[in-house]
Formats: C-alpha cells, sequence, structure tokens
C-alpha cells in the first residue's frame, strides 16, 4: 500500500501487559486505521510506568519498524499516552483579596490558578488542570469573570504523577528518530471517546479494569472531578492462580477460562464446581477452587473501585452510573459484582469509541469495539498533527540498521549527560537552600545576642558586619546562576519556590538585624547613654 501523502496519525500506548501503536488517518469523519503493531512488555513496563528504558525502546523501536513497513513511509513523530499507578488528582483551594469591591478579571482568575499549580509534593508535576468552582464573597459561582467582590476563592482539581513517569518516556523516544507531539494523559483521552456527553454532564465514573493498575475518572456537570490509580489489576489474578500452582504460562488461559467476578449461590453450578482442571503437566485442580481464587482478587479490586468512589465524594451524585472498560470488563458477571459492590444499579461496559473508526485490510491485526483496543484508540483520535515523514521503496538494511544504532547510542549518552548535569545542578540548589537556612540561623542567633549584650561595642560591630555580607554570602552571585539553571523546568517549580520563600525570610531577617544594631548603636551612643542616665535619674527621683 503506498500512501501518496503523510496526513497519518501515529498513536502508542505504553501498557502493562503489551505496548501498541497504530496508525490511522481521518477522513470524512471518520478514522481510517492503516497499520497496527503490538509487542508483549516482559516486564519493562510495570503498573503502567516504564521500568526497563532499554526493553521498552526495543518494543517501541520494533513497533515503528513494523509500522513503517506497512506504511512505506517513515515515521517522524507520534501521540504517546501516559498513565500509571501515580497518576491521581490532587484538590487545592486558592483564595485572594482584593482589598476593595472590584471587578473579578480574567488575570485574576489566571494568577489564582497559576499558583495552584503549586503542588507540596517535590518529585510530582502537573500534568493537567481542571477549574472546579469559585466563590466570590461567599456566594458560589461558575464564571466569576466580570462579579463584583472582594474576596475570591477557587477550588481547583491537579491531574499529577511522579516525574519520573514523563521522564522515563522521554528518555525512551530520545532514543529513537520519532518526536513526541503530545503525552496524552490516558485516562482522560479514555473518558473523551467511550463516555457520552450525557453521561458527562449527569455524572458518572469511568472505571478502566487494566493488567496491572485499575484507573477512575469521575465527571459531573461536564468536569474532571477526581481522578485516581489503584494499584491492582488483572495480572494480580494471574499472580494467585500461580500459587494453586497453576504455571504462570498458562494462568492466562486459565483466568479467561474460568473467571467470574460474582459467582451464582444457588447452586446451579453444582456440577461444574465439582470439575477438575489438568495443569500442563498433568496436575488436577478443583475448578471450583479455581473460581474462588479469581473471585476473591477481583472481589478485592471491585471493593477498592467502590471505595475511591466513596471518597471522590460524588457517589450520591451519578446519576448516569459506572461505565466499565478495559480488559478485565471482559469477566464474566463484572456488571453484577460492581452492582453488589457500588449499590449502584446503572453499570455498562464500554467496548468501543463512540467515533467511527474502520480498519483497512493492513490493519487485521487490531480488534475493533474491543475493551482493550479503547485507550489505543482514544490517542489516535486525539491526534491532530500529521506523523508521515518521507517515503521510502527499501526496508533499511544492515548498514542503515548499524547507523541507527550508533545515533542512538550518541542521543542516549547524550541524555544521560544532560540528567546527569541537571541532577548535579538540583543537588546544587538544594545546598544553597541549605546554606540560606543556616544564613537565617545565624541571623536569628545574633539577633538574640544583640537584644542581650548590645551594649558592648564588639557585639554591635559583630552584627553589623553580618548584616552587610550575609546576603551575598547566602543568595548572592552563586544563587542567582543555580536558581537560572533550573528554570524554566516543571519538576524543579517547587523546588524554586522554597529558595525563593528562604530567600525573602532571609531578606526580612537581615532588614530586622540591620534596624536593631541600628537602635542599638543610638542607644549606646552619647547621647543616648545620657538620656538614659537622666531617665534612670527621673524614675528614681519619682519613686
Amino acid at each position: 500500500m503506498n500512501i501518496p501523502d503523510k496526513d497519518f496519525i501515529v498513536a502508542i500506548e505504553l501498557g502493562s501487559s503489551r505496548i501498541a501503536g497504530v496508525a490511522g488517518k481521518k477522513k470524512d469523519g471518520t478514522m481510517q486505521i492503516l497499520a497496527y503493531a503490538e509487542e508483549k512488555t516482559a516486564g519493562c513496563v510495570k503498573r503502567g510506568v516504564v521500568y526497563n528504558i532499554e526493553k521498552t525502546y526495543q518494543c517501541v523501536n520494533s513497533i515503528i519498524a513494523k509500522l513503517e513497513a506497512v506504511l512505506k513511509t517513515k515515521i517522524t513523530r507520534a501521540y504517546v499516552g501516559l498513565g500509571g499507578q501515580s497518576v491521581r488528582s490532587y484538590k487545592c483551594v486558592i483564595k485572594r483579596n482584593l482589598l476593595t469591591q472590584s471587578y473579578i478579571t480574567n488575570e485574576a482568575i489566571d494568577a489564582i490558578r497559576q499558583e495552584s499549580y503549586e503542588i507540596p509534593f517535590s518529585d510530582y508535576e502537573v500534568l493537567e488542570n481542571y477549574p472546579q468552582e469559585f466563590v466570590v464573597d461567599s456566594n458560589s459561582i461558575a464564571d466569576p469573570v466580570g462579579v463584583m467582590g472582594t474576596n475570591i476563592e477557587g477550588e481547583f482539581l491537579d491531574v499529577i504523577a511522579k516525574q519520573k513517569l514523563r521522564a522515563n518516556i522521554d528518555t525512551v523516544f530520545a532514543n529513537t528518530n520519532v518526536d513526541i507531539v503530545e503525552e496524552l494523559i490516558s485516562p482522560l483521552q479514555l473518558a473523551n471517546n467511550v463516555l457520552t456527553d450525557a453521561e458527562k454532564r449527569s455524572g458518572c465514573v469511568l472505571v478502566d479494569l487494566g493488567a496491572d493498575t485499575t484507573t477512575l475518572v469521575v465527571y459531573k456537570n461536564n468536569i474532571v472531578r477526581y481522578l485516581v490509580t489503584i494499584p491492582l489489576g488483572c495480572n494480580n489474578i494471574n499472580k494467585d492462580l500461580s500459587t494453586l500452582p497453576i504455571d504462570e504460562a498458562e494462568t492466562e488461559d486459565v483466568k479467561l477460562k474460568y473467571g467470574d467476578a460474582c459467582q451464582d449461590t444457588d447452586g446451579t453450578d453444582e456440577n461444574e464446581s465439582q470439575q477438575m482442571y489438568t495443569t500442563s503437566d498433568g496436575r488436577q485442580i478443583d475448578v471450583a477452587l479455581i473460581k474462588n481464587v479469581i473471585e476473591a482478587r477481583m472481589g478485592e479490586i471491585v471493593a477498592n473501585v467502590s471505595a475511591q468512589i466513596v471518597n471522590s465524594n460524588y457517589s450520591d451524585k451519578l446519576l448516569a452510573g459506572i461505565v466499565l472498560t478495559g480488559g478485565g470488563s471482559n469477566m464474566k458477571n463484572i456488571v453484577k459484582a460492581f452492582v453488589n459492590s457500588t449499590k449502584i444499579d446503572k453499570v455498562r461496559i464500554a467496548k468501543g469509541v463512540n467515533q467511527m473508526v474502520v480498519k483497512t485490510s493492513n490493519a487485521s491485526g487490531i480488534t475493533l469495539d474491543n475493551t482493550q483496543t479503547t485507550t489505543l484508540l482514544s490517542l489516535l483520535l486525539a491526534g491532530t498533527v500529521p506523523c508521515g515523514g518521507d517515503s521510502f521503496d527499501r526496508l533499511p538494511d544492515m548498514f542503515d540498521q548499524q547507523q541507527k544504532e550508533e545515533e542512538r547510542i550518541k542521543r542516549q549518552k547524550e541524555a544521560e549527560a544532560a540528567a546527569a548535569a541537571e541532577a548535579a545542578d538540583a543537588t546544587a540548589f538544594d545546598g544553597i537552600k541549605a546554606d540560606i537556612r543556616a544564613a537565617y540561623d545565624k541571623v536569628q542567633k545574633q539577633m538574640v545576642e544583640l537584644e542581650k549584650y548590645g551594649r558592648d561595642k564588639k557585639v554591635r560591630q559583630k552584627a553589623k558586619d553580618l548584616s552587610l555580607n550575609i546576603l551575598d554570602e547566602a543568595i548572592g552571585e552563586r544563587y542567582e546562576n543555580a536558581a537560572k539553571a533550573l528554570e524554566g523546568k516543571d519538576k524543579f517549580k517547587q523546588s524554586l519556590k522554597e529558595g525563593a520563600d528562604l530567600a525573602d525570610m532571609l531578606k526580612k531577617a537581615v532588614d530586622e538585624l540591620t534596624d536593631n544594631v541600628r537602635k542599638a548603636n543610638e542607644e549606646n551612643s552619647f547621647l543616648g547613654r545620657m538620656k538614659r542616665t537622666i531617665s534612670d535619674i527621673v524614675n528614681e527621683d519619682n519613686n
């Protein structure tokens, strides 16, 4: 198949059980799937997080090569999904006093929203930010711009994740010739493509039952209200089955054959419960035992989901109920299990995306209307930037592969050197922050000494010398250069704010010390001593 243009989109999903890539082209409101490839992760991605960078690179590189072989066109960039156990929401409230009655402007809203990005976790970063509600002078309002008021309070939902989630993905793709167009938050893109507008408006929770993780997204009034990733998935069932023991290679088949999230207790399956399963090495295990193990673990996952729905504070506002997707949603009686646990009787399974998707003959490997492909297709549907490069009439030969590998190793070394330099800059800045804290303590100690022994000229001179020199020593050029090295990098935003706060604290302390030195000098000058003597005489006479 020759593609005369480059207007296809490429999306990559880094899943815990597989890494998959898909290429598609939008035409007449329909997404045409042009090519598909996947690789088993074999432990290089755990709970949605890249664990082994080198093995993940090899998988991604293989997928890109397979897609290019079908497309006969070079892939220069791709959309990549962000997910995993550290992705969750963090709610914060920002208050601002406008001092006088005035109209609330877009600038004021932008200012408090920017402040909401400052999360109190130094190793986390904000991936997305959603305004929730605003309160102006005790009145709740959806859009406060143009409203008159003195006090404004904004509630925001930050979607956050550990910095290494994105950093590891960036490192993987830095080793390829493929740039990342955009890193999309997988559960939110999934929600955009499997939930209806009515469900988002009425209130619903999307539950993605994945291999290593289970992700919840709560919507109400078309706004994301809650997001959490539970570090439990259907692979936990496989691990449980392997303890029976069943060989790890056949646990997936056993789970698919006997899995039941909520077994009937009326005795109708009595004959089936007496059956035995024969393992690959000839041992026999009671099917009833297998089913009980599967149901127990699935029950734990469902119970955790139920608890998180309660934690969201929206359990009584989900008029559209629960929407299930992901591989785990294919288990028998999964809907019944959720109804029993959550007491929410409206539960449906989303087997496909809500946009028109068709596949060509070259993309036979992908199954549409399947809960396991909804995330990948959602990432593809979110893409807008063409990802194609130059066409080629032959597959890369051994020389091309060797040259590509040499370039990859060079890029990897450059990335490692840049990461090491960045880590050194961060360590240096942490050291400077420690020095500022020590300088602040020194100033505080000197103020106590000045208060006790201010009549001693040497003490006053020592305090004066300290107030004149300590700022240059602690937050002089060294501080400015270290802060500049970290500027513009989101993962150091919190550290930079801490440094700025410490610097301000030290400056205020030095100003106070300077003022106290001035007062002590005045009190202990000739005129000051004379005034004190006269005051003492007057007080003695009065007594």
